[in-house]
């Protein structure tokens, strides 16, 4: 055994899984373990010897525990340097060297999911020693081993125990692990006090949990990972029945459908079919196993390899009419024991539960060395608001689909059409760079001749020459935001086509 004569630890973790086990390999390599409160009543319970932090400092816990190792006969000897000036001054306070310091913090993070907690009970939750002196182990890991991961409680103190020390690489790993922990921490609260309708602030922390590894990125090629800034993020909550293990492209469409699905309450049945993050199919009908098949009907093509959503507990019969169809994943926020009975088949098709109910407060993209961050697009517009710039009168069944469309297509990537005719989807233009080639493939994908129906754009029309298209195919309804020099030729040409042009006075777009 490698000589352990004199080396100290100090253990104070609020996770004790394993802890017990770590300090007894410990104890019995001759180390002293200093410990704090509960910590310290946990290890004599199993019997593990252990110096109380007040016999350390010589100064009693106060203020209900709020103060216990904030204190120059802690941090000193774990700050402490292999140097002769810092080893004196720990001679001269009769004290010696902290070697190991194990810590994690009060759970701020599970209190956030406490529907009864006050903004009194959170900031009791609030760690300050403990971060304090992870932040002063990691800082001096040249000479001071730090854990926080309990998953490293034995693995370290096992080590520590046959060798006596820990190489320089793997001293400078913990002490990464180290920072993260208390930056992810500090994270977590600065988002705690921050309003979600606050201005952007100077200074803006994302926390993030890694929640599962992924089987790779956008390409085989590249690895990826799925992390958690949110504790109540559906996907934190998100349980997978069956099926392959999620890629980064699944998670990405996996989440719009989501947030599709949740602009629809589950009053009456909605489905969406996603692909390539644009939807390509979507309608909303009495049961739905008639929506799945009006949406699927929108685009068969785009809709192989699709993602699938609904806005209700899938059934036996709409999976029965899916059973064939090759789909990557299906979400829904439950689904019933014979619709799972039926697609365990699909043994590749993952299904995803994933509860209603969370609407994200802002979006971030990254950019080269940074990201830019607004606040999140779930601005809902009354149809029943929208102008009339004609004289052809709007009718109740084209003022349902137009409240549908106008919900989908803040999700089609600018320049964004979209043609929906009794409550679904039947043509969808995406990602062009020029809206006149969104509206025309949009209008292709409903076939030759004329079919009706109301068309949506995303931003408004820069030239008349959409609207001569779209009259050509028998539109008889038109929505976009307004605003264009041309609204005036717009305008006039959409009333010599009897098309009745709404104008929303809101952008959709989405890039």
């Amino acid at each position: 055994m490698a000589e352990t004569q004199g080396k100290r630890a100090l253990i104070s973790v609020y996770d004790k899984t394993g802890i017990e086990e770590a300090a007894r390999l410990l104890h019995a390599a001759g180390w002293e373990i200093i410990s704090t409160g509960g910590t310290a009543a946990h290890l004599r319970t199993h019997h593990i010897s252990v110096t109380d932090v007040e016999k350390v400092t010589g100064f009693p816990h106060i203020l209900d525990g709020r103060v216990k190792t904030l204190h120059p006969l802690i941090f000193g000897p774990v700050l402490a340097r292999e140097v002769e000036s810092h080893q004196r001054q720990l001679a001269d306070l009769n004290t010696a060297p902290i070697h190991l310091v194990i810590v994690n913090f009060y759970p701020f993070e599970s209190a956030l999911e406490d529907p009864d907690a006050t903004p009194a009970s959170m900031v009791e939750k609030i760690d300050i020693g403990g971060p304090s002196m992870v932040r002063a182990a990691a800082k001096n890991h040249d000479h001071v081993v730090v854990v926080v991961d309990p998953d490293d409680y034995i693995p370290i103190c096992s080590r520590l125990a046959a060798e006596g020390l820990i190489d320089a690489d793997t001293r400078r790993h913990l002490a990464r692990k180290a920072f993260s922990a208390t930056a992810y921490y500090d994270a977590l609260i600065a988002r705690y006090f921050t309003p979600e309708d606050a201005p952007h602030p100077a200074l803006f922390t994302l926390p993030g949990r890694k929640a599962m590894d992924l089987r790779y990125g956008e390409n085989p090629h590249q690895s990826a990972a799925l992390y958690i800034s949110n504790p109540e993020s559906p996907l934190r909550r998100m349980r997978q029945l069956q099926g392959k293990p999620l890629s980064f492209n699944n998670i990405l469409d996996a989440s719009m459908v989501y947030e599709v699905v949740s602009r629809f309450s589950s009053h009456r049945p909605f489905c969406v079919v996603v692909k390539h993050q644009n939807p390509c199919g979507a309608s909303r009908r009495d049961t739905l196993a008639e929506a799945f098949s009006a949406a699927f009907a929108g685009d068969p093509t785009s809709a192989y390899g699709g993602i699938v959503g609904f806005n209700m507990e899938l059934d036996g019969e709409t999976a029965d009419r899916m059973k064939k169809i090759f789909f990557e994943v299906i979400v829904a926020p439950s689904f019933s024991s014979e619709a799972q009975e039926i697609l365990k088949r699909r043994k590749k098709l993952r299904l995803l539960q994933m509860p209603p109910g969370f609407q994200e407060p802002g979006d971030i993209k990254t950019v080269p060395g940074g990201f830019v961050r607004q606040q999140a697009d779930h601005a809902i517009a009354d149809a029943h608001t929208f102008e009339n710039q004609t004289k052809r009168q709007v009718s109740d069944s084209e003022l349902r689909d137009v409240e549908l469309g106008w919900k989908l297509i803040k999700f089609v990537k600018s320049n964004g059409i979209l043609l929906v005719k009794n409550e679904s989807l039947i043509g969808v233009g995406a990602g062009q760079m020029s809206r006149v080639d969104s509206v025309r493939i949009a209008l292709e994908k409903c076939g030759s001749s004329p079919c009706g129906g109301v068309l949506l754009s995303d931003a408004f029309f820069p030239f008349a020459d959409s609207i001569e298209i779209v009259a050509a195919k028998g539109i008889e309804v038109v929505v976009e935001p307004g605003g264009s020099i041309r609204d005036e030729e717009v305008i006039a040409m959409a009333g010599e086509k009897g098309i009745s042009l709404l104008f929303s006075g809101m952008r959709h777009f989405r890039h």
